[in-house]
């Protein structure tokens, strides 16, 4: 199963200072001498202010604009608490940074009544923290993660169905590198669909062995 905290660091933050959730509001860090930032919550983002904007400009596009310094060492400390609080749901968990919990829930959902069960008890849980997350549970680390990230499909994968919940994302959720991702974007292959039954050694010559 995984899990991906959209909003980690801000999410804390407005935990912290619930009147933050009804304001947009973003992290900065200094980089090469301005202002970046790191982090932004769900009304930010609407307002078309993402990572990696600098908050100069960020505070052009929204002037009422909240700007928090950042911690680099937060995301660690959180989601080092958030899977020793998830042994309740299954003795086996891996952190995923910088913003997700891996774990392995074999024998562990019949104690909730069923996967479905298991997955919104946790769900309700977390958002009743004030956290908003998306999970996935398939046969493989690969397909939870790209379905919990980038799905649209039922959270369940079905057993031997994980190929098939694949073909219609973007190659993003391959965890592939930026650069094979802008690549695989010029040659028109914006979904896995349209690349995964192409002979390996074509992709290699393409793509390098990634």
């Amino acid at each position: 199963m995984a899990i991906w905290f959209r909003y980690l660091k801000t999410d804390w933050f407005s935990r912290r200072n619930p009147a933050l959730r009804e304001i947009p509001f973003v992290l900065g860090t200094p980089v090469h001498g301005r202002l970046v930032v790191t982090a932004a919550n769900a009304l930010a983002e609407l307002n078309s202010v993402y990572t990696g904007t600098v908050v100069a400009d960020a505070r052009a596009i929204i002037p009422s604009l909240q700007v928090l310094d950042d911690d680099e060492n937060l995301p660690g400390k959180l989601l080092k608490g958030l899977a020793e609080w998830f042994i309740r749901y299954t003795p086996v968990v891996a952190i995923d940074a910088p913003d997700g919990l891996i774990l392995d829930v074999t024998g562990c959902t019949h104690l909730w009544g069923g996967e479905n069960r298991y997955l919104t008890d946790i769900d309700k849980r977390l958002n009743h923290f004030g956290y908003t997350i998306r999970t996935a549970m398939a046969d493989t680390i690969g397909a939870a993660w790209a379905v919990a990230r980038h799905g649209q499909c039922k959270p369940v994968i079905e057993t031997g169905q994980h190929k098939t919940a694949l073909l219609s994302l973007p190659p993003a959720a391959l965890r592939i590198s930026n650069e094979n991702i802008e690549r695989l974007d010029k040659l028109g292959l914006r979904q896995v669909g349209s690349f995964i039954n192409m002979p390996g050694p074509s992709l290699r010559r393409r793509f390098g062995d990634e």
